[in-house]
C-alpha cells in the first residue's frame, strides 16, 4: 500500500498500515498480534517520531536493553531475536513503501549476539511467539 507523501508518517501510523497490509496478505491472526504487540513495543519505546526520524540507535538500543532483561534461562534473549526480527521486517517493508528513503546497512545487519545464539525464523517460530505470551 502507498499513500502520497509518506516521509511525514509518525511510526503509529506506519505500524497501522503494515498490519493492514499484513491482515490483507493473510497473516495468521496470531503471527499478526504478535506484530502489533512487538511494534507497539518498540514505538512506546522509541516514541511515536516521525519514520524519517527513527535511526539505527533506536533500533539497537532497543534490543539491547531485552537482551539485558532479567534472565530465565535464555528466555529474554529469544525475546530479543523475535522482537528484532519483527521490527527488521517492518523496517524493510517502510522501505518498500517509500516510508524511509534511505536505506542503511544499520538496519539489515543483526546484532551478532543474537544471530550465534537462535534460529530466528524456524519451523516453530508460532510456538516461540504463543510462549512467549504474544498471539493467541
Amino acid at each position: 500500500m502507498k499513500i502520497g507523501s509518506l516521509k511525514e508518517v509518525v511510526l503509529a501510523n506506519a505500524k497501522d498500515i503494515f498490519l493492514f497490509d499484513c491482515r490483507v496478505a493473510g497473516l495468521d491472526v496470531p503471527i499478526l498480534n504478535a506484530y502489533r504487540q512487538v511494534l507497539t513495543s518498540f514505538i512506546r519505546f522509541a516514541g511515536n517520531i516521525l519514520v524519517k526520524e527513527l535511526t539505527p540507535e533506536h533500533v539497537s538500543v532497543y534490543i539491547d536493553n531485552l537482551a539485558d532483561g532479567p534472565s530465565e534461562d535464555d528466555e529474554h534473549l529469544r525475546l530479543a531475536i523475535i522482537h528484532y526480527g519483527v521490527i527488521h521486517e517492518w523496517i524493510r517493508w517502510m522501505y518498500a513503501q517509500k516510508f524511509i528513503t534511505r536505506r542503511s546497512n544499520d538496519f539489515v545487519e543483526p546484532p551478532r549476539f543474537l544471530t550465534r545464539r537462535f534460529d530466528l525464523w524456524s519451523a516453530d517460530s508460532l510456538q516461540i511467539f504463543q510462549g512467549l505470551g504474544f498471539g493467541g
